[in-house]
């Protein structure tokens, strides 16, 4: 019996090393023998830890491997683990003879899937698993594709010296596209492939600049993790076009202003919601002796007390719009003004440059005028003040009939601060003169 053959052993022992000291450290190896014996035959297995074993995602030879899918992500990449085995040869293993494997079963869409993870040997001993930690890691499995995408330029740090402008919408970057291969739903994230450049300075011309730094960001305007994602190291060449800026003020043409009319003093009132805006061109010349933009045209006779007009900017090819503004209202501030209605009669309505082979009566004998101008003005002013002209000087008869009506000339004795609103006609008769 075991406990028997156990103190036969102990009792030959201790009369062995009772006997003479040379003989100790042979007593004392076959000891440790005879004990290792023992303990191999009354305990063959046992059990040992070990820690920081790597994980592995392996696909070769899996159904995901058969989709076209990679495994992109893993949460875990080292564990813990409990080993139970032979004692004579799982206590020659080592750490780096254990790795843990993922187990991604029958999977063959991408997605994001908890995996069960196993550890193996690397030198064929064979062991069973007590324990694992953590026994699962989720791992993100998506096709790798290739994309290409248009690439656009950011140099926050290049300014632009005064009297010119940097005409964003010409820059130009080589090569334009670029390559990113990745997981394709990280692909589809991808809105924007930006190469960045941080130079700081300032320049007054055409510039060019180096960079290989690439920002992607995402429709929401996200800068975009690269860590999945294989970028190229191409250097990037950013030409930058500079043009010359000028701020012009913005002015309209009037049209119909009576003879000794103050179009300053009308411009003091009749404004635009923007007083200037800002243009830019490539050429340099395209501002000589140009400090105004002229967007539109205004028939005073049009202008009540509560005109209020939206006039577009169209701009000649040359030219580059860097305020934004693409139209503008012109109002009249009518505090300080005033309107009345006079009934001009008798000598005040005549004809002017009339043909010389006729004679023309006028018709009309009374015509009522309504009258804008400054309250002071208007306060003092009379239906004598007021001159209604009909101008014959481009009258063709052969297209015309004897009796007609003619646009109606407003004008003003000696006020440069009122005008006619409205559009007013007087009615003519031509008479053949008599042959002399």
């Amino acid at each position: 019996m075991k406990t028997e053959w156990i103190h036969k052993l102990q009792n030959s022992i201790t009369s062995f090393l009772s006997k003479k000291p040379v003989h100790v450290v042979g007593s004392v190896l076959l000891a440790i023998i005879l004990w290792f014996a023992i303990a191999v035959n009354i305990y063959p297995t046992t059990s040992k830890p070990y820690t920081d074993i790597p994980v592995v995602v392996d696909l070769s030879g899996t159904v995901a491997e058969a989709s076209g899918l990679s495994a992109v992500s893993c949460d875990t990449q080292t564990v813990n683990v409990t080993l139970v085995g032979d004692r004579s040869r799982i206590g020659n293993l080592k750490q780096e003879d254990l790795v843990a494997h993922v187990q991604p079963g029958n999977l063959s869409n991408a997605g994001e899937y908890t995996m069960n993870i196993t550890v193996e040997s690397t030198n064929g001993i064979t062991f069973e698993t007590d324990s694992i930690t953590p026994p699962t890691a989720k791992v993100k499995l998506d096709k790798i594709e290739t994309r290409t995408y248009s690439v656009e330029a950011s140099f926050p740090n290049i300014r632009v010296t005064s009297g010119h402008a940097l005409d964003a919408e010409d820059v130009v970057v080589e090569p334009s596209t670029v390559e990113i291969i990745g997981p394709s739903a990280q692909l589809a994230e991808i809105d924007r492939v930006v190469v960045y450049s941080d130079k700081s300075q300032e320049i007054d011309g055409t510039f060019q600049l180096y960079s290989n730094q690439l920002n992607l960001y995402t429709k929401s305007g996200a800068l975009l993790d690269q860590e999945s994602l294989t970028l190229p190291t191409t250097d990037f060449q950013i030409t930058i076009p500079i043009l010359t800026a000028k701020e012009m003020q913005l002015t309209y043409r009037l049209l119909g202003a009576p003879t000794g009319f103050d179009p300053s003093w009308l411009a003091e009132r009749l404004r635009f919601s923007e007083e200037s805006i800002t243009l830019a061109s490539q050429t340099s010349s395209a501002f000589a002796d140009k400090d105004t933009l002229e967007v539109g045209t205004v028939r005073l006779s049009e202008v009540g007390l509560d005109y209020s007009k939206n006039i577009p900017i169209e701009l000649d090819d040359e030219f580059i719009n860097r305020s934004g503004v693409e139209d503008v209202t012109l109002s009249l501030d009518n505090e300080g003004l005033a309107t009345k209605s006079f009934t001009v009669t008798g000598e005040n309505i005549s004809v002017k440059n009339p043909p010389p082979d006729y004679n023309f009566d006028v018709v009309t004998k009374r015509l009522t005028i309504t009258v804008i101008g400054s309250e002071e003005t208007i306060n003092s002013l009379t239906a004598d003040d007021i001159i209604v002209t009909a101008d014959l000087l481009n009258y063709d008869n052969a297209e015309q009939a004897s009796s007609f009506t003619q646009q109606a000339v407003i004008s003003f004795y000696d006020k440069s601060d009122v005008w006619a609103y409205g559009s007013y006609s007087i009615s003519l008769n031509r008479v053949e003169k008599a042959a002399e």
